[in-house]
């Protein structure tokens, strides 16, 4: 399994720049944000990224995704089709699209079966172009926040098309067993995030702790478990380090990150790489 670098909290370094930082953080690949503010944008996409993928591949790193802003969720806006066309000229053959919220009071059916008209939409690019369409697990009030409810999402669309993205630490934080998880998603897994979540302390008015976003090991992802489970499954793909050290779920929902990078950034993700390596390992070698 190739250990992956997501760019989001690397905005600032060029192509060039971020593949030697990956490199000297001990990771096989990045996964590219195309984002404001990032050097691939929406909008210089079909200008920018078969560059910048050729760049990063040329310093010997894979590139087997790239990463839409979080809002990227309609096949009908001009970038969409921008940017399956450029990953489909520089070899990328992933893009990870945005969420569809549920809000309180609202019908959850008929909120899903937008979501569903909308994705249609994706698949359709995603034929033209060869380039799948993968949908993350992510916990909370996003459609999908766990491997079942992701399976109402996208089970109907055919995997070639529509991959899977489960992320440990959502699935921890929203209390799915991983082998339950997996299980759901085995038809369409394309791509796993190796992010680690707790419940910790919080001040204030409401529940007395909420979700928080930790380093590898330190949360409550069991990880020799989560990857001996991928081993015997028989995944060989890449694994996505986010790197959201320190960060309160609840903050990172309502405003974002605020340009802020987490603390000791480099050594927990370097660290990270380590661990992971390590535990795939051992589990591989026990299947």
């Amino acid at each position: 399994m190739d250990i992956v670098l997501n760019s989001k909290f690397f905005a600032e370094l060029a192509p060039t720049n971020l593949g030697e930082k990956a490199l000297a953080l001990g990771y096989d690949g990045i996964d590219l944000c195309v984002r404001e503010g990032h050097p691939v944008d929406p909008d210089n996409a079909d200008r920018a990224l078969p560059g910048a993928i050729s760049a990063l591949r040329d310093m010997g790193l894979s590139c087997p995704l790239v990463t839409a802003p979080v809002t990227f969720n309609s096949s009908r806006v001009p970038a969409a089709e921008r940017l399956y066309a450029a990953c489909a000229e520089a070899g990328v053959t992933r893009i990870k699209i945005g969420y569809w919220y549920f809000e309180e009071g609202d019908d959850y059916w008929e909120v899903l079966a937008r979501a569903r008209e909308e994705l249609a939409g994706f698949v359709r690019l995603s034929e033209r172009y060869g380039v799948q369409t993968c949908c993350h697990t992510h916990s909370g009030s996003c459609l999908g926040s766990n491997c079942a409810g992701l399976m109402q999402l996208i089970g109907e669309f055919p995997p070639r098309e529509l991959g899977a993205y489960p992320d440990f630490g959502h699935m921890a934080l929203d209390g799915e067993d991983p082998a339950m998880g997996l299980a759901t998603v085995a038809t369409h897994l394309s791509i796993v995030a190796a992010k680690d979540a707790t419940h910790v302390e919080q001040p204030g008015a409401g529940p007395s702790r909420g979700p928080f976003f930790t380093h590898v090991g330190v949360g409550s992802v069991n990880w020799e478990r989560a990857l001996r489970l991928l081993a015997k499954m028989g995944f060989t793909g890449s694994l996505v380090l986010h790197t959201e050290y320190s960060f309160a779920e609840s903050i990172i929902r309502q405003v974002g990150y605020g340009g802020e990078k987490p603390p000791n950034l480099e050594v927990l993700a370097r660290q990270d790489a380590i661990l992971l390596r390590k535990f795939a390992a051992e589990e591989g070698e026990k299947t």
